[in-house]
């Protein structure tokens, strides 16, 4: 059975043999941690779009919130209004207040919103007092809405990894960002790709405004999978949404693991959900059963 790993964002300048290198590794400590011995293949693919990413986002030149003061504003509205509702959405499932905002906040307005971008900024350096960080999140924002908003950038980056999939069954791993490229390209019509088990980690589906732009067509399980798994930390700030009926009602359902205790500085780094015992059981099931 082939194994696909999908990898997230901020991977650009990296090594993909040692990026795949990496992830198996962890992903035998979760083996190990699970009482279960290596896996049953070396037929393994790890698609790598970190540069190309990377590239494409710098062709855009969308600017990130810490520089639209500076600019001036955002000259497309409706990316703007996406970055103010992504914060604004994250900062609430984070448990952040408007209180702990406003403490943040430098402007005199009083007008919240898209267009008050004093106030987006402030919402941002709320992120600052957890653990990902203002930077990262910024990045991440906008990352994912240059992804789905334009579509040459979605087809060069869905190409890539459509490369590595064929009609042969394989085993799907994906991890933040890379679950919504894996989602969008399986989505397809033209992808014939058949996927025994798809198996998403800290993954910002769950998202409403994320879910917004991936409709329409309506939310569904993807062409060719058989089964969703999706496992996240609940203190992982990009991905603290099940992906379950309530924010994700599809059929059949997605199996859900929402207590993984991943170790990493930022509750969100790929080593500590490859080395979670369940997770790598998910994985090592699908290979090997």
């Amino acid at each position: 059975m082939r194994l696909v790993l999908v990898h997230g964002r901020d991977q650009q300048g990296k090594d993909r043999d040692e990026l795949k290198s990496s992830w198996l590794a962890s992903l035998e400590v979760g083996l190990s941690n699970a009482g279960l011995p290596a896996l049953a293949t070396s037929d393994i693919e790890f698609p790598y779009y970190g540069d190309e990413l990377t590239r494409l986002v710098a062709e855009i030149d969308a600017p990130l919130v810490v520089d639209v003061l500076a600019k001036g504003g955002m000259a497309n509205a409706a990316e703007g209004d996406f970055r103010y509702q992504l914060l604004e959405a994250l900062a609430q499932a984070s448990g952040i207040t408007q209180a702990q905002i406003a403490r943040r906040y430098t402007g005199i307005a009083t007008q919240k919103g898209p267009q008050n971008w004093e106030w987006v900024h402030a919402i941002l350096r709320t992120f600052d007092d957890t653990v990902i960080g203002a930077a990262a999140i910024d990045l991440f924002v906008r990352d994912v809405y240059v992804y789905l908003a334009y579509p040459f950038v979605q087809n060069q980056v869905n190409q890539i990894i459509r490369n590595v999939l064929t009609e042969e069954r394989c085993v799907v791993v994906a991890h933040s960002l890379g679950t919504i490229v894996m989602y969008r390209l399986l989505r397809d019509p033209s992808c014939r790709a058949k996927v025994k088990r798809l198996i998403t980690v800290g993954s910002p589906l769950g998202v409403n405004p994320i879910r917004k732009l991936l409709i329409p067509p309506s939310l569904a399980n993807p062409h060719g999978v058989m089964e969703w798994f999706n496992a996240y930390d609940p203190r992982d700030v990009v991905a603290l949404r099940p992906l379950d009926k309530s924010n994700w009602d599809i059929s059949p359902s997605i199996s859900n693991k929402g207590n993984v205790s991943n170790h990493t500085d930022n509750r969100h780094g790929i080593s500590g959900y490859l080395d979670d015992a369940e997770v790598a059981k998910w994985i090592y099931d699908a290979i090997n059963i």
